[in-house]
Parts: C-alpha cells; structure tokens; sequence
C-alpha cells in the first residue's frame, strides 16, 4: 500500500506546532507494518532537496508547472513541491494563504495519482479529498481555511454546484475543512476524547453539526511520539542521559535548566505556541498567586503578539520569578522538559498535545486541562494532575495538588506510559484498508 501524506509542515523540514511531529513520525512508524508512506510539502524557504522533476497542473484556468524536490530525512522520503508563494520564511501568517494552499493543493493532486491514498492533514490539504481516495485528519478544528466562492472556484475550476450547506458552503463562504470532512472516505482527528467534543456545540467551532452527519466515518486515534527523537536515554540536547531505572542524570539536567534560566526551583515551565487556546491568560491571572507561593515560571515560544508583551512585561516587573524566551529553541525545550519541576497545559480545548507526552517521557509532570487529549494521555494522580474548571483557581487547584501529591515521585511514574507510535501506526493501517474498501 502506497500512501502519500500532505501537509503544511514536518519535522525536521519544517514545524510550527505539534502537526509537524506527527507527519514526521507516522510514516515511520507504518513502514514496519508494510505501508510506504511518504510526505508532500511545499517548498518552503530555507529548505533544501534534490530537484527530480517538476509538475505541471492548472490553476486559475491556465497550466503552471513547480519544481518537485526530494529529501529523505530518517527512512522517509520528503517531496517538496516549489509552488509559487512559499520561498518565505513563514509555514503559515501571510494575507494569502488561502491562495497559497489551493494552489499547492491543485499541484499536490497530480504527485497523489502515483498513490493508492492520499492522507491529507488539515485545511491546507483537505482539497485533495475531492479528487483522490483520502482519509483526512483533523489536528485543530479552530482552523478551518475559509475562502470567498468566486476567487475559490475561479482558482480551481471546480463547479459552482458543490456550493451548497451538504459539500463546501458554510455561511456564505468555502470552508476547506468542511470539504474534507465531507468528501474524505475516512476522517480522523487526533484523539478519541477530541472526537466526541467537536461533535459538540461547545468545541465544534461550527462544524458540529456536519462531524455529527458523518459520525459513521470518524475516528479519534490518539498521536503517538516519535520515542526516538523523545528519548531522554540519548538526547543529545541534554547534559547526562537518564532513564526511569536510573535517573541520575535528571539532576544535571535540573542544574543546567537552572545556570541557563537564572531560576531556583520549583520551575513551572509552559513551552509552545503562544495562542489563547493553549489557556495562556490562566497563566498570567495566576502568576501573581504562585510568584507568593514561591514557584518560578518559564515560557518559551512565539505567536500572539499581545501574549508577548505580556510575558516580556511579567519579566521585566519580576526578573527573579520569571523568564520568557520568545524563541523556537529546540535544545531549551529539551532542557525545559527534563529540568523544570512541572509543565502547564491549561488549554482551553486541546485536540491531542504533544507537550504532555514529551514531559512525561522526560520525568516532568505535567499540570494540565480536562479535555481532548489531554484527558486521554494524563493519569491525573499518578503521572500528573487534571483540573476542569477553566479558570485561574483551577489552574493553581491543580499546582497546588500536584506538589502535595509529590510531583517528583509522580514525574518517574510518568515515565511508565507508553506513547510510542506503534499502537497508533496499527490504528491507522486499518483506517486506509477500510478507505481502500
């Protein structure tokens, strides 16, 4: 079975967010299995790959042609399609996106006839469902690629009759998802907790109704992680290895996170996207509380420019209690996991997460939010703590529990949990043979 993945971003070509984990880590994982699955994506700038021919498909009513590059990173074989509008320095951001994505997608479709399947990963590939045999995922339903109809069937061609509330309209306007969802022979999202909620008025964004119609074809499979890169045993980002049966190095880990932070402990680190659904405001109403309480608070990442300035502020009125790197740095993260005392997810809606599953393979508890897969991956009291209520006092309910049930003994508890592909890769195969009838 040949499978060709299309997405946005994939580690290590390119990552903004835990997607690129997942379409880096999946083909791996389903080789074994005897599934050849490669990755389609755009050329993006920066990236380099051997030009091995080029592609020629039609948008806006004429023929364009894109080079096509390969690259194989770690067994798999990345394509890179060099569409007009992606040498940038940006996966996502731009005022055209919209256009940017549908025209990849019109070249994506000719590369796809050389597979049985297309496996499509969010709205920047959910065209493809359209015209190839596709399952297509869900990542995050809050991004829905929405388009004005007559630029979206003037680029594409396709007929005017599929603009209706049963295939692409949805309120006036063309919602990619939406067609995904649709037209794909199997949908799947990234966990089975994330599943039932956007069935739901409360996190269907809209679309609840629609995943609801087509509730026969829809899957939660839960990420797995790529247990080679995740590995604290062997991660060269580290100052000593360490595992579960001796834990030794962690130290040196914590005494490393605390040199290069400037942070005695206890450290509460929050590292990813600064976006409002990670539950970042929680954050910053509760800082005052914890700062009283003793505790120290590390943030890494980039994103909302509002979210910025609020932790450079934060920094800057408590240079002792607070350090905020507003950077994409892998070997911080790395440090962060193994050296903080807990990692916050307090997401208001969270599809899966990776940021739990690397902290606890790294003997970090985390403290995180009831939903999604959040629920699916935390054994609140064992391997970290679960609060509900989305507000500051649950947020500091769940510090305060977590530390009083011994965060430490909980990290190493954490460790136990598998969270390797395996399972998922198994999940998937099915998912295709069913696509495939």
């Amino acid at each position: 079975m040949r499978v060709l993945h299309v997405a946005p971003e994939a580690y290590p070509l390119a990552k903004v967010g835990g997607l690129a984990d997942v379409v880096g880590a999946l083909p791996k994982a389903l080789r074994p299995l005897g599934v050849e699955a490669h990755v389609l994506l755009p050329w993006h700038g920066g990236l380099e790959a051997r030009r091995v021919g080029e592609v020629a498909f039609a948008f806006f009513g004429r023929e364009e042609r894109a080079p096509l590059g390969e690259r194989v990173e770690g067994g798999v074989r990345f394509l890179l399609l060099g569409v007009e509008g992606f040498g940038r320095e940006r996966v996502y951001g731009y005022p055209d996106d919209a256009e940017r994505y549908l025209r990849f997608a019109l070249a994506a479709k000719e590369v796809a006839r050389g597979y049985d399947l297309v496996h499509a990963h969010d709205w920047t590939a959910a065209l493809l469902a359209l015209y190839a045999p596709t399952v297509y995922t869900i990542h995050n339903l809050a991004h829905q690629g929405l388009v004005d109809p007559g630029l979206f069937f003037s680029w594409t061609g396709l007929p005017w009759s599929l603009f209706h509330m049963e295939a692409l309209e949805f309120y006036g306007r063309v919602n990619l998802m939406k067609g995904g969802i649709v037209f794909a022979r199997r949908v799947t999202t990234v966990s089975p907790s994330y599943a039932e909620e956007i069935q739901t008025p409360e996190f269907g964004m809209g679309l609840d109704g629609v995943l609801r119609r087509h509730a026969g074809k829809l899957r939660g499979i839960l990420n797995g992680l790529d247990t080679e890169v995740f590995d604290p045993g062997k991660d060269p980002y580290l100052p000593a290895p360490y595992t579960r049966e001796d834990p030794s190095g962690k130290a040196r880990a914590k005494e490393a996170f605390r040199e290069r932070t400037g942070l005695r402990p206890p450290v509460l680190a929050y590292v990813g996207r600064l976006d409002y659904q990670k539950g970042l405001d929680l954050v910053l109403k509760a800082l005052p509380r914890l700062l009283e309480m003793g505790f120290r608070l590390y943030v890494q990442g980039v994103g909302d420019g509002g979210l910025q300035e609020a932790f450079l502020r934060a920094e800057e009125e408590n240079p002792e209690g607070v350090r905020f790197l507003p950077a994409y740095d892998e070997a911080m993260a790395r440090l962060a996991y193994a050296g903080a005392e807990a990692v916050l997810v307090p997401s208001r809606f969270e599809p899966c997460g990776l940021v739990q599953m690397i902290a606890s393979r790294y003997g970090t508890p985390p403290v995180a939010r009831a939903v999604g897969g959040l629920k699916d991956t935390v054994e609140d009291g064992r391997g970290g703590v679960l609060f509900e209520t989305y507000h500051p006092e649950g947020l500091l309910y769940g510090v305060l529990r977590l530390f009083r049930l011994g965060a430490e003994e909980m990290g190493l508890r954490a460790m136990e949990k598998d969270f390797s592909w395996e399972g998922p890769a198994r999940a998937y195969r099915e998912v295709y043979r069913e696509a495939l009838g």
